[in-house]
């Protein structure tokens, strides 16, 4: 089933970023491929959500470059990558309704999840998030693959989704990864935010060491 337009791939060269209190992250090299999944993996505090931020060109970095569909700029990672969520800046409101939710995302600018698309993510990520329940009383899991769907809808040629593993363990973890691994193989590219690297990652991007390990090269 096709779901999605073509993966592009991503790439970084020498980034750094510096905040108040010193080095973010620091000579990072990597390539996310397209239509693959990528993890950044660290502990709290390790720069993974900036990273990936500044990944979709959403985050001042202060020297390096990062490439995305072949070309340099932060219009241009935009305009090719959506954020499902990046926690604590872009996250879904708890107090909403599911339906109120999609609404809020129809009605903002920009690339917008229509309803087909956003119906083919349901059944491809396993959800059934009924529109009149609040969003904190859907399972961790669902709150995630929610956001992700939302975030895919819009045919981006990445999705960006942040703390997989946040409060998610044992069968739910197992059934996150594995709806971002089927994403990825219907083209999306995926670069998602753990504490641990999942099994069958593309590529895994160790923090802070900044160690990446390619395609079949996962421990």
């Amino acid at each position: 089933m096709s779901t999605a337009t073509s993966g592009v791939e991503i790439s970084a060269v020498g980034l750094a970023a510096h905040g108040p209190d010193g080095t973010i992250f620091r000579d990072v090299r990597l390539t996310a491929p397209a239509a693959g999944l990528t993890v950044l993996v660290g502990p709290a505090g390790a720069g993974r959500t900036s990273l990936l931020l500044a990944l979709g060109g959403r985050f001042r970095t202060h020297s390096g470059s990062v490439t995305v569909a072949g070309s340099r700029g932060a219009a241009t990672a935009r305009a090719h990558t959506a954020l499902a969520r990046a926690r604590p800046g872009l996250d879904l409101e708890p107090h909403l309704f599911v339906s109120e939710t999609v609404a809020e995302r129809r009605a903002i600018g920009g690339d917008r999840p229509t309803e087909s698309a956003l119906t083919r993510m349901y059944d491809l990520l396993r959800i059934d998030p009924p529109g009149h329940v609040l969003v904190e009383h859907l399972a961790a899991v669902e709150q995630l693959l929610f956001s992700v769907a939302l975030a895919a809808a819009t045919h981006p040629g990445a999705v960006l989704v942040d703390d997989v593993d946040s409060g998610i363990a044992g069968a739910d973890l197992s059934r996150a990864w594995r709806a971002l691994r089927e994403l990825a193989d219907t083209g999306v590219t995926v670069v998602a935010t753990a504490t641990e690297a999942p099994p069958g990652a593309d590529a895994v991007v160790d923090l802070p060491g900044h160690h990446l390990y390619p395609r079949g090269g996962i421990a």
